[in-house]
């Protein structure tokens, strides 16, 4: 929904300014809209010692093998201050059923923006370092970003962090490019001060082969706490309407740079932290069908295949997940959508007692955005 503030502040602009002492100009120009996102899910494991969670129990201790969450509760405010500046702020409420502490708070940004060319991006957001930075998580063709995307985010390269960005568009050639270069604190969202003076200066860019498919290379270099660290990416999109009914689409991403969380998580770190390297690669086709019913929109299947090694040249236990995946939209542009999964993990070795084991589990996720 949207409304813009000089036709409801302004009648309540005379109240606030008397009962605080101060007048508050507002922007004619401005307009606030709101959107919101609900995600909730049922997980069930296949497997009796594993809980919902991945965990594995080999003891008797009491564990839950199925249960209903709240995955994402997110409500998002766009301010358009005017022709060039709007400012965002995204929190996702959901947080707050588990450990809140660094979360709740996603998005909080402004972007000032010149032309096609000349944008700049100022607060808490997601660098571009991947092709998953361009979706909405209530737009991924699978049940949730992948793994490898989590991996990067938390040693600063994806995710929400906080920093500033330079970014624009070649849009009238035969070869369109988008490219980005920022800087960042690299200590991830919400924290109050950075914890030293070194940065994160990640860069992208993205080039479209005719109309189905786009090519994105990414690189980065920067400093955590006096060590040098690094990562580069390349990742391929193809998208195809085959016809009125059919369409297709393949995304594909490979990652891998330094694991400067597992340097610092030791006691006492090999040296130099280039010996904390990770490194991942997923394929993820999607084949969608479209319905022409007052209710039922599309029904779409994928399948990720995944391979994620965390720490390859140290003690590596590399991950493959295989998810295949259902799902329907009963309106337009996945307002209501309904998700079935089944999501397999096979670990190099199993360790016991830690997530880092073969797990069976049925995710069905609930979807609405509005």
């Amino acid at each position: 929904m949207s409304f813009s503030p000089p036709g409801r502040l302004f009648i309540l602009q005379p109240l606030l300014s008397k009962a605080q002492g101060i007048s508050v100009p507002v922007s004619e120009k401005a307009k606030i809209n709101f959107s919101g996102m609900l995600q909730t899910q049922f997980n069930y494991s296949l497997d009796d010692d594993i809980d919902i969670a991945g965990m594995h129990h080999a003891g008797d201790e009491h564990f839950s093998r199925n249960s209903f969450s709240v995955k994402r509760a997110r409500l998002q405010l766009n301010a358009t201050i005017n022709d060039r500046i709007n400012a965002v702020i995204l929190v996702n409420f959901g947080d707050f059923t588990g450990n809140p502490q660094n979360k709740v708070l996603e998005n909080a940004y402004i972007k000032y923006s010149i032309n096609d060319y000349v944008n700049f991006q100022f607060g808490q957001f997601r660098p571009q370092f991947g092709q998953e930075d361009n979706y909405p998580v209530d737009f991924v063709r699978s049940i949730d970003y992948s793994n490898q995307y989590y991996l990067f985010g938390s040693n600063s390269w994806q995710s929400f962090q906080i920093g500033a960005t330079y970014f624009g568009e070649i849009k009238n050639t035969d070869v369109p490019v988008k490219y980005y270069i920022g800087i960042f604190n690299g200590n991830n969202r919400n924290q109050v001060s950075d914890n030293d003076d070194g940065k994160i200066i990640p860069a992208r860019i993205v080039v479209g082969l005719g109309k189905t498919t786009q090519l994105g290379a990414s690189g980065g270099v920067g400093k955590n706490m006096g060590q040098k660290i690094w990562a580069y990416g390349a990742d391929v999109d193809y998208k195809k309407q085959l016809n009125e009914r059919w369409g297709i689409e393949l995304v594909s991403e490979y990652k891998q740079g330094i694991n400067s969380v597992a340097f610092f998580g030791q006691e006492n770190p090999v040296i130099p932290v280039s010996e904390y390297a990770m490194r991942g690669i997923y394929v993820l086709p999607n084949v969608a069908y479209s319905i022409k019913n007052a209710r039922l929109k599309s029904l779409e299947f994928a399948m990720r295949y995944e391979y994620l090694d965390s720490d390859f040249k140290q003690v590596g236990n590399s991950r493959q997940s295989y998810i295949p995946m259902i799902s329907a939209a009963f309106a337009e542009a996945y307002a209501i959508r309904v998700q079935l999964g089944l999501l397999m993990d096979r670990y190099e070795r199993n360790i016991p007692n830690t997530t880092q084991y073969n797990t069976n589990r049925i995710i069905c996720q609930v979807q609405a955005r509005f």
